[in-house]
């Protein structure tokens, strides 16, 4: 029921390649260190987050010399090796990068746990956190916004039965402290009627002006895998925003 919604790194304005050279700065950043030394911490990195794919040796290495073209990466000499360390310029880099993304991601991750818990628990959490129009925008691009908009609707329907679309739309923002545009809440709640889940009705034929939603049995039927769903999508998309996160821990 749920279609898959990819996380990646571009929802937040960021290339996979942006991630690797964050990775060897913060890997220096931490401790200055031989080429080998720094392609084996990315190479662990790339296998315990969800931010970027495993690289080959050939293509860390390329980066890092780049980073050191562009002025982000210093060395000095250990014997016939070079002992690399990060320059004023990268660590200026680092901190802009943390400047612009980190309390987003601070933010996104409070939320994201909030919903986590609204759907587990299946009741109002409340949440005291005021988002900018940016953290917004990426919340939007990294969660699966359709199955959270199904879930919420199927809930409300089941457990307290019909309401109107109007009331669904401003009680969202009370039950996940966040809410998409109108437009898009309308649309998944007419694919929702077209597929059987919910059925809607005008309250006035002639004017149209509010409709009202009840639950079908196909609806009743698909809530609990939908449930399932959508909490393992959101512990993937909890599970990336750490990791991002941990990218800047040690950024001063």
């Amino acid at each position: 029921m749920m279609t898959k919604l990819s996380i990646s790194v571009k929802k937040l304005g960021l290339s996979s390649k942006d991630v690797l050279q964050i990775m060897i700065l913060q890997s220096l950043n931490q401790t200055p260190s031989h080429t080998a030394e720094i392609y084996r911490q990315v190479s662990k990195g790339s296998k315990d987050d969800h931010l970027s794919p495993t690289r080959s040796r050939t293509y860390v290495y390329k980066t890092i010399e780049e980073l050191q073209q562009n002025g982000l990466i210093d060395f000095q000499k250990e014997g016939r090796k070079k002992v690399l360390f990060l320059s004023k310029q990268g660590s200026d880099y680092l901190k802009d990068h943390k400047t612009k993304l980190y309390p987003s991601l601070q933010k996104l991750i409070i939320i994201v746990e909030h919903m986590m818990k609204t759907i587990v628990k299946r009741k109002i959490q409340t949440v005291d956190l005021s988002l900018t129009d940016d953290d917004k925008h990426y919340l939007s691009k990294i969660i699966n916004v359709k199955a959270l908009i199904q879930w919420y609707t199927l809930h409300r329907l089941i457990t307290e039965g019909t309401h109107h679309g109007g009331t669904l739309y401003r009680e969202m923002n009370i039950w996940f402290g966040w809410m998409n545009n109108h437009g898009y809440f309308y649309q998944v709640l007419r694919e929702m009627n077209h597929e059987g889940l919910i059925k809607g009705a005008w309250l006035d034929e002639e004017t149209r002006s509010q409709r009202k939603y009840t639950v079908t049995k196909l609806g009743e039927s698909q809530f609990t895998s939908l449930s399932i769903e959508i909490e393992n999508h959101l512990s993937e998309v909890h599970q990336f925003l750490r990791s991002m996160i941990e990218q800047f821990n040690h950024t001063p």
